[in-house]
C-alpha cells in the first residue's frame, strides 16, 4: 500500500507546480515507512520474531494503513485550486568541498556543450542527463547520510538504504533544476550500483579516469587545456600580469607541461612561492622537474579523502600513482604492465607498437617481465591487448588502436616524465639500455623485410628519443653506452637510408670517440659521405677501415690470408707511408667463410663502398675489381640468393652501363631485379635502386618507352616510401628529367629539375655531388632557352663549386663545369667535354 501511495505521490508531484505542504511531507516520510516495513518483513521471514509479536505488529500496521488512507483521502478532497496556495520555497542546498578554487578558469567550449545538453532536461521525456568527464580526478563521494542531514537536519536514518531513498525522493520533488555531481568515480568495479543513486529529472556530472564510465552517459574526454585558457590559468595563479612578454613565456611553459591543468597550477604556485621569473622557468624545470611536479602549497584546493578520514594533497604525481594502485590483475601482472609502460617512456610515446615487444619476446633469454604477455612460450596478442586496455581504463594511456595488425597505444609526455622520475638514476640507465636493445631488434628485423613508411617514421622517432636518453642517463664516462655502441651500425645505417645524414654523423662520431669502435661503424659513416658526394672524405675513411682490418685479422682462423692482388691500386693516391707499411691488400678473403664474422663482413662492405665511390669518381677499372671481389666473397659466404649479394650485382650492372658494356649490364641488372622482386616484391625500397639503374640502361640503349615505364615505377615507389625530399627520390627525379630531355619534353624536364634542386637545397644535408649534377643539367637546358639563358652561367658556376668540393679542383667534371660557366658568361654555348649529361646511379651500401 505504501509503495502505491508513494508512486501516486511521485506522479502527482511531477505534474503539480505548487503542491500542498502535506504531500511534500508525506513524500519525504513514506520512504522511511517503506524501509521500516521491509525490515519488519525480513525479520519475520528470517524467524527473528515469534508468532505473537508478528500478530501485534500486523494489527499496528493495518491500523496505520487505514489511518494513512483516510488521512491521505481527506487532504486530496481538501486540496485547493491550483494557484490559491502559497508556493513552497524549497531553498538552496549545497554539499560541496568548502575550499573553492581561487582563480577559476573555465573551459568555455566544454561548458557550452554541457550547458546545451543540460538545457534539454526540462523538455526531454527522459528528463535525466548524465555527462561523464573522463580524465579528471577529484575528491571522494559524500555519503547520502551527509546529504540527507543537509536536506533534513536532525533526521536519523536507520541504514544507508533509507538515506538513499530519502535523498532521491527529496531531490526528485524539486521543481527547480538541480545538478548532482559524482566526483572521482575511478573504481567502478567497487561501486557498480551507481545508477541506483541517480535521481530522476536531474542533471548529473560524473568525473572519472576509468574508461568503463563512458557507458553511463554522454562522455567528454578531458585532455589538455586550450592554449589561451592554459596561459590564463598560469598567469592568474602565479599572480602575473597578462603582458605580451609574459604570454609568450607562459605559452612555452604550458606547452612543456602538456597544457594539463593540475600541472600548470602546480607550476604557477612554484613560480609564485619561489619568485621564479617566467623567462627562467624552463631552465629551472629541466633541473627540478620532480620537485615542481610534486609541489603543493599548504592551502591547496585539490585534495582527496582517504579511507582513514584524512585528506591528501593531490599533485600530478600522486594522481598517477593512484592510477597504478587501481590497475587490475595479480601483483606479477601489474608489475609487468608497469614495466611495459615505463619502457615506453624511454621511446616516443605517440605510437608504441606491439611489434616492438613481440619481437623482443622472441629472443633467447628474454626478460622475465615479458612472461605476462606469453602463452605456452609464444607471444599472446590478446594478453598484451588486455594489458593496454587496463592502462587505458585508468587513464595512464590516452589512446589505443586494436584494429590494426600491430596494436598500439600512446600516452602523455608528462606521464612519461613522471615514469622516469619515479625511478632512480641507475634504473633510468637500465631502462634506456633495454629500450635501445628492443628498438635495435626491430630495426634489424625491418632491414630484412620492407618496413612500411609509417613504421619508418615511428622508428626514427623512437631512435631520436633513445639517443637523447642515452646522453642524459649514461654515466659511464664514454661517449655512448655499450648498448648504443652495439646498436650504432643498425641505427646509423637506418638514419642514412632515410636521408637523416645529420643524425647519422652525430651518432657515429660519438661512437667513434671510443678507441675500440668497430670498422663496420666507420663504414657506415664512409657510406654516408659517399651518398652526400663528400667523396674525398669517404675515400680516406674507407682506406682507414681497410688499414685497420689488415692489422686485425680474425684470430680464430690461423689459416686466413688476403690475396694482395689489386688493392695496391687503391693507395696510389694516398701517402707513401701506407704502401711502406705493407698494408695494401685486396681480393676476397680466401679462408673459411664465416657469414656472421664481423671482420669478414666489414672487408666485403668496404670493398662494396669503395667500388661505389670509384664508380662515382670515374675510376671504373678499380671499381670493377672491387665489386668482383666483393661479389665473390658474398656469394661464397651467403650464396647467390641474398639481398646484399643482389645489391653488389646491381652496382656491377650500373658500372657496366657506365663502361658501355650494355648487354652485360642488362644481364646483371635483370638478375638483381628478379631476385629482389621475388624475395620482397616490386614495391620494396631496396628494389628501387636496381629499377632506377635499369631505367638508365634502357635510356643508354635508346629504349625510351621501357625506360619511362620503369623510371616512373621507381620514382613513384621511392616518393611514396621515402617521401619527396629523400636523396633516393631526388636522384630518381633527376633521371626522370634526363629521360624527358631525351624524349624532347624540355618543359617537363626543366620543371622536374627545378623541383629536384629545390629539394637538394632544402634538405640541408650537404649532398654536394648529386646537387651539382642536377644544377649542371638544368644549366644545360637553360643555356638553350630564351627566358632563362641569363641564369645558365650562375647555375654552371654553382655546380662547379659543388664538384670542386666533392671531387677536387682537377677532376674533369669540375673543370668542365667551370669552363661552361665562363662560356655562358661570354654568350658562347659549348657542349660538355665529359660526354653525356651526368646521370644518377643509385647505389646502396
Amino acid at each position: 500500500m505504501s509503495i502505491k501511495v508513494s508512486n501516486r505521490l511521485d506522479y502527482y508531484l511531477s505534474r503539480t507546480k505548487s503542491p500542498p505542504q502535506i504531500f511534500l511531507t508525506l513524500h519525504d516520510t513514506i520512504p522511511l515507512l517503506i524501509e521500516t516495513f521491509e525490515n519488519i518483513k525480513g525479520a519475520c521471514e528470517d524467524g527473528y520474531l515469534d508468532q505473537e509479536s508478528q500478530k501485534r505488529l500486523s494489527k499496528t500496521v493495518d491500523g496505520y494503513k487505514s489511518t494513512l488512507t483516510l488521512y491521505f483521502s481527506h487532504f486530496v478532497m481538501a486540496t485547493p485550486v491550483q494557484g490559491q496556495i502559497e508556493e513552497r520555497s524549497q531553498g538552496q542546498y549545497f554539499e560541496v568541498p568548502a575550499m573553492n578554487v581561487q582563480h577559476f578558469v573555465g573551459r568555455k567550449q566544454l561548458l557550452e556543450r554541457m550547458n546545451t545538453l543540460f538545457e534539454d532536461v526540462e523538455t526531454d521525456e527522459e528528463r535525466t542527463k548524465v555527462v561523464v568527464l573522463r580524465g579528471m580526478g577529484g575528491t571522494s563521494f559524500r555519503s547520502f547520510e551527509d546529504i540527507g542531514a543537509v536536506l533534513a537536519p536532525g533526521t536519523n536514518f536507520p541504514n544507508p538504504e533509507a538515506a538513499r531513498t530519502f535523498v532521491l525522493k527529496t531531490l526528485e520533488s524539486f521543481t527547480d533544476p538541480f545538478l548532482f555531481v559524482f566526483d572521482n568515480y575511478d573504481q567502478p568495479g567497487e561501486f557498480s550500483t551507481v545508477k541506483q543513486f541517480f535521481p530522476h529529472r536531474a542533471s548529473i556530472i560524473i568525473t572519472s579516469r576509468h574508461v568503463d564510465t563512458k557507458r553511463l552517459g554522454k562522455c567528454f574526454e578531458i585532455g589538455g587545456m586550450p592554449v589561451d585558457e592554459a596561459v590564463e590559468l598560469l598567469l592568474l595563479q602565479a599572480g602575473l600580469e597578462k603582458t605580451p612578454e609574459n604570454v609568450d613565456h607562459a605559452k612555452a611553459i604550458t606547452d612543456k607541461l602538456g597544457n594539463l591543468a593540475l600541472a600548470i597550477d602546480q607550476a604557477a604556485t612554484y613560480i609564485s612561492a619561489r619568485h621564479v621569473p617566467l623567462h627562467s622557468f624552463i631552465d629551472v624545470y629541466a633541473k627540478r622537474k620532480a620537485a615542481i611536479l610534486k609541489h603543493t602549497p599548504t592551502h591547496w584546493e585539490y585534495r582527496k579523502a582517504g579511507s582513514d578520514e584524512t585528506e591528501q594533497s593531490l599533485s600530478v604525481f600522486t594522481t598517477w600513482e593512484m592510477s597504478f594502485d587501481q590497475l587490475e590483475g595479480t601483483p606479477e601482472e601489474r608489475e609487468s604492465i608497469i614495466h611495459l609502460l615505463t619502457l615506453g617512456a624511454f621511446i616516443d610515446t605517440n605510437n608504441v607498437g606491439e611489434g616492438l615487444f613481440s619481437l623482443y619476446a622472441e629472443q633467447q633469454g628474454r626478460p622475465q617481465w615479458l612472461d605476462a604477455f606469453m602463452s605456452d612460450g609464444e607471444w599472446d596478442s590478446d594478453r598484451y591487448q588486455d594489458s593496454i586496455v587496463r592502462l587505458l581504463s585508468v587513464s595512464l594511456v590516452t589512446s589505443i588502436d586494436l584494429m590494426t595488425e600491430d596494436a598500439r597505444f600512446s600516452f602523455h609526455p608528462l606521464i612519461a616524465e613522471w615514469l622516469k622520475l619515479r625511478i632512480d638514476s641507475s634504473a633510468r640507465a637500465q631502462y634506456t639500455e633495454e629500450a635501445i636493445e628492443f628498438v635495435r631488434l626491430f630495426v634489424d628485423y625491418g632491414d630484412k623485410r620492407e618496413m612500411p613508411i609509417r613504421y619508418k617514421g615511428e622508428t626514427l622517432s623512437h631512435m631520436d628519443k633513445i639517443i637523447e636518453h642515452d646522453q642524459a642517463y649514461h654515466k659511464g664516462g664514454k661517449h655512448v653506452s655499450n648498448a648504443l655502441k652495439d646498436a650504432t651500425i643498425s641505427f646509423g645505417s637506418f638514419y642514412r637510408r632515410l636521408g637523416r645524414y645529420h643524425e647519422t654523423q652525430n651518432l657515429i662520431e660519438r661512437a667513434m670517440g671510443d678507441e675500440d669502435v668497430s670498422p663496420a661503424v666507420r663504414n657506415v659513416l664512409a657510406n654516408m659521405y659517399c651518398d652526400q658526394g663528400e667523396l674525398e672524405k669517404a675515400e680516406k675513411l674507407y682506406t682507414k677501415v681497410l688499414v685497420s682490418l689488415g692489422k686485425t685479422p680474425p684470430a680464430k682462423d690461423p689459416d686466413y690470408k688476403l690475396i694482395p692482388t689489386n688493392l695496391a691500386f687503391i693507395y696510389w693516391t694516398q701517402d707513401d707511408k701506407l704502401r711502406e707499411d705493407g698494408l695494401a691488400y685486396e681480393g676476397a678473403y680466401k679462408g673459411d667463410f664465416h657469414q656472421f664474422d664481423p671482420w669478414y663482413v666489414s672487408v666485403l662492405s668496404t670493398y662494396n663502398g669503395l667500388g661505389v665511390l670509384y664508380m662515382k669518381t670515374g675510376r671504373l677499372n678499380l671499381a670493377e675489381r672491387l665489386f668482383n671481389d666483393a661479389l665473390e666473397g658474398r656469394e661464397k659466404a651467403m650464396g647467390p640468393d641474398d639481398r646484399y649479394t643482389a645489391e653488389i650485382v646491381n652496382h656491377l650492372g650500373a658500372l657496366h652501363t657506365r663502361i658501355g658494356n650494355l648487354e652485360r649490364a642488362e644481364q646483371l641488372l635483370l638478375r638483381a631485379l628478379k631476385y629482389l622482386d621475388k624475395a620482397y616484391g616490386e614495391h620494396y625500397m631496396a628494389t628501387q635502386p636496381t629499377g632506377n639503374n635499369l631505367g638508365i640502361l634502357y635510356m643508354a640503349q635508346g629504349k625510351l618507352d621501357e625506360a619511362e615505364r620503369i623510371i616512373k615505377r621507381t620514382t613513384s615507389y621511392l616518393e611514396g616510401g621515402f617521401g619527396p625530399a629523400h636523396a633516393s627520390t631526388l636522384c630518381a627525379f633527376h633521371n626522370q628529367a634526363l629521360l624527358f630531355r631525351r624524349q624532347g619534353k624540355l618543359a617537363e624536364a626543366r620543371k622536374i629539375l627545378e623541383k629536384t634542386i629545390e629539394g637538394w637545397e632544402d634538405s640541408g644535408e650537404g649532398v654536394a655531388k648529386p646537387e651539382a649534377d642536377s644544377k649542371y643539367c638544368l644549366a644545360d637546358i637553360y643555356e638553350d632557352s630564351e627566358d632563362k639563358k641569363s641564369e645558365a652561367e650562375h647555375l654552371f658556376r654553382e655546380a662547379a663549386e659543388l664538384y670542386c668540393h666533392a671531387l677536387g679542383k682537377e677532376h674533369p667534371q669540375t673543370v668542365d663545369a667551370f669552363r661552361r660557366a665562363d662560356a655562358a658568361r661570354e654568350g658562347t654555348a659549348t657542349p660538355s667535354t665529359v660526354g653525356a649529361l651526368p646521370i644518377r646511379e643509385k647505389a646502396t651500401q
